[in-house]
């Protein structure tokens, strides 16, 4: 699953548990399931993140050097 994919789901789990319809063990089940998705998301934004500052940060040492 992808970070959009992933996404969605939480948004569809998040909608399901606002209705307040679901039965409990249904309700922990969807829970636990939207927990381990943010989880996963926050780490994928974490590494793109840290790849973006990486690229920053090589781009001002090659512009240094070309000065």
């Amino acid at each position: 699953m992808n970070y959009r994919e992933r996404m969605q789901r939480l948004e569809e789990i998040v909608r399901i548990l606002e209705t307040g319809e679901s039965e409990l063990d249904e309700t922990l089940a969807l829970f636990e399931e939207g927990r381990k998705l943010l989880s996963e998301c926050s780490k994928e934004l974490e590494e793109a993140e840290g790849s973006l500052r990486q690229l920053t940060v090589e781009e001002a040492e090659q512009s240094n050097d070309e000065s």
